[in-house]
């Protein structure tokens, strides 16, 4: 779709977390436990003699990169400041590769190699849980205070003295793992290359992938979201057709979009526009007009009714009639409803 420039752009990021991000309470499960020994050997720091001994008997060459965009999603979701986010990499780089191992030194499990006193075997084999701990445990030592990732990596996951340098030395390659982890993949990826990719209208990434209302996921991108669901697959939501969406509650008021954004038909007195309709709603935008919402029994009239190419674009979303009824406002036209009466559409 060619871009418009009358068109608002993006709001904030801030916005985008308030209306469909998961919130961070949801992924705080996990508590903050810094009673670790001090002194352990990382797995990636013994010898291969030593590996053997251990009952996984080695770690995987490289991360596991459903790993890593999952610890990058909760990281984001929890709003980690960039040092903590690499420190977190480091950490799970020199503890694991990356893997969430069902083995390590003593009790040790998982993607960051938590102990039995960090929870149920259950609990540290899962990537949020152990995730969390990280995060909390780095929150509890001040995040703030630090200028270097590899101190705060070293000083959350407490090794032996002559190893706290192995973290800082994983900076390269915790940034190349945070930089993939972040990738567009699956259907949103898909949709993503098919748009262009980040010289197309979409535009460069900005946040991974993440969790959306009502089972969703989406991904957002410097000119807008690419938001899928199961029933529905990827789609493209930008523009004022997106902040209208995002002021109103969303996938939870509306669905998910079940097509791109598309050209409408001119209105009579040659009002043109875009549309695109959602589960629950059709989104009709024009510059002189904005973005409104028709849904429910108003949306079945207004389409037996020759839509925008007969009854203009809507200048009000719907509203209450003040008699129990419901009526929007359109260019050449009024629609009232009553459970009654129905949907009835009166010219103007």
């Amino acid at each position: 779709m060619p871009h418009r420039s009358t068109r608002r752009g993006l709001a904030t990021t801030a916005v985008l977390c308030a209306t469909l991000a998961v919130t961070p309470a949801a992924l705080a499960s996990g508590s903050a436990n810094h009673n670790s020994p001090i002194g352990h050997v990382p797995l990636t720091a013994m010898s291969s003699a030593q590996l053997r001994a251990l009952s996984c008997g080695g770690i995987p060459a490289g991360a596991d990169l459903n790993v890593t965009r999952k610890v990058y999603e909760v990281g984001q979701a929890r709003n980690l400041p960039p040092i903590a986010m690499l420190a977190m990499f480091e950490s799970g780089w020199v503890e694991s590769h990356m893997n969430n191992l069902g083995c390590g030194q003593e009790t040790s499990v998982g993607v960051f190699q938590l102990q039995d006193f960090n929870g149920s075997y259950a609990q540290r084999k899962d990537v949020v849980y152990s995730t969390n701990w990280w995060i909390n445990t780095a929150n509890s030592l001040g995040i703030q205070n630090y200028h270097d990732a590899g101190t705060l990596a070293a000083d959350v996951e407490r090794p032996r003295e002559d190893l706290r340098g192995r973290y800082g030395e994983a900076q390269s390659t915790a940034q190349n793992l945070m930089n993939q982890a972040m990738q567009p993949y699956g259907e949103i990826g898909a949709k993503y290359a098919a748009l262009g990719g980040a010289g197309g209208e979409v535009g460069p990434l900005v946040r991974a992938e993440e969790a959306a209302k009502m089972g969703g996921r989406f991904q957002l991108f410097k000119n807008g979201i690419i938001i899928w669901s199961a029933d529905t697959g990827a789609h493209w939501i930008h523009g004022d057709i997106l902040t209208k969406f995002w002021a109103t509650n969303s996938e939870t008021a509306w669905g998910f979009p079940t097509m791109d954004e598309l050209a409408a038909h001119a209105a009579p007195d040659g009002t043109t526009g875009r549309y695109q309709y959602f589960q629950n709603a059709l989104f009709l935008w024009s510059e002189p007009t904005g973005t409104h919402i028709i849904h429910g029994e108003i949306l079945k009239a207004f389409e037996a009714n020759g839509r925008e190419a007969a009854l203009g674009y809507p200048i009000t979303d719907e509203a209450d009639d003040g008699h129990g009824g419901r009526v929007q406002q359109f260019q050449n036209a009024t629609i009232d409803w009553t459970a009654a009466g129905g949907a009835v559409v009166t010219k103007k």
